[in-house]
């Protein structure tokens, strides 16, 4: 078979998948066809610094290793490809410059394939790195529907006795909350830092024959917080939408407070005592 021929088939070419044809593609290097990008995996050299061709290239130098980390989130999310990619492999590794290997084994229940990528799932890669993004990638997966609560709580005990579970349990714990966002999260966070009780996340308010979800509200005390970010309520639309709906809070007796991602994140405890002022003003 040409080199051709078997490089339309697959961009990347690993030795182990095609022993007949490895003089083929050994040739094929010499002449600069193709270039090795690591031992035994070959592509075209105008591949060699595409993410695309090093994951997929990653994925066929260890048949049992996984894109994990913050680079499988990446892959998750469809956000840029940083390096070095993060493999986890339960074998040594020779060094890569862009591969940052980590000893280990995904277990065989929290593993897919992506596009020819040995990867994680979803839940798996949003809750490894929750240690370190407080569980941006978990609430935003939650937001596209890429992952489910369930799921997430069912993945949970595969990093028993890992460094950072006890952060990833927290996150957990606030995505079983009805939050909706990482914003969210954190404001429900706060709230229960703060010791402040006595509201709900996201449970429906009927006003005006319409369901409405504010992102928390205090029944008793007829208060709604809602957040502002930036992100999503950025168009005409939403801008006019959010007005209305405060319209109709406040017109069944409902009190408003706003609260954007720099209060939220610069000044916790103004937004804490702005809060407190209200509740008590019931």
């Amino acid at each position: 078979m040409r080199i051709d021929d078997l490089l339309q088939n697959s961009p990347v070419l690993a030795l182990r998948d095609h022993p007949r044809q490895a003089r083929t593609i050994q040739r094929a290097a010499e002449r600069g066809v193709v270039a090795a990008i690591l031992p035994g995996v070959y592509l075209r050299p105008v591949l060699l610094t595409e993410p695309s061709a090093r994951l997929l290239a990653a994925s066929m130098w260890t048949r049992r290793g996984s894109i994990v980390g913050v680079t499988a989130v990446e892959l998750l999310l469809g956000r840029p490809i940083t390096m070095p990619i993060r493999l986890r492999t339960p074998t040594r590794s020779r060094p890569v410059a862009w591969i940052e290997p980590l000893r280990g084994r995904v277990p065989g229940e929290h593993r897919r394939h992506y596009r020819g990528i040995s990867t994680v799932t979803a839940e798996y890669a949003c809750l490894e790195v929750a240690a370190s993004d407080q569980g941006e990638a978990v609430f935003e997966a939650l937001r596209r529907r890429l992952v489910t609560r369930a799921a997430l709580e069912a993945t949970l005990p595969a990093f028993a006795h890992t460094p950072g579970n006890p952060v990833r349990g927290e996150v957990a714990a606030r995505a079983m909350s009805n939050s909706w966002s990482f914003a969210e999260a954190l404001l429900h966070a706060l709230l229960g830092v703060a010791g402040i009780t006595g509201w709900v996340a996201n449970q429906p308010l009927r006003l005006d024959g319409e369901l409405l979800f504010p992102d928390a509200w205090f029944p008793r005390e007829r208060l709604v917080l809602e957040f502002d970010g930036e992100s999503v309520h950025s168009t005409h639309e939403q801008f006019e939408w959010d007005r209305a709906r405060q319209n109709v809070f406040v017109r069944h007796g409902y009190r408003v407070v706003r609260i954007t991602w720099e209060m939220l994140t610069e000044h916790p405890y103004t937004v804490i005592d702005t809060i407190r002022a209200v509740l008590a003003l019931s």
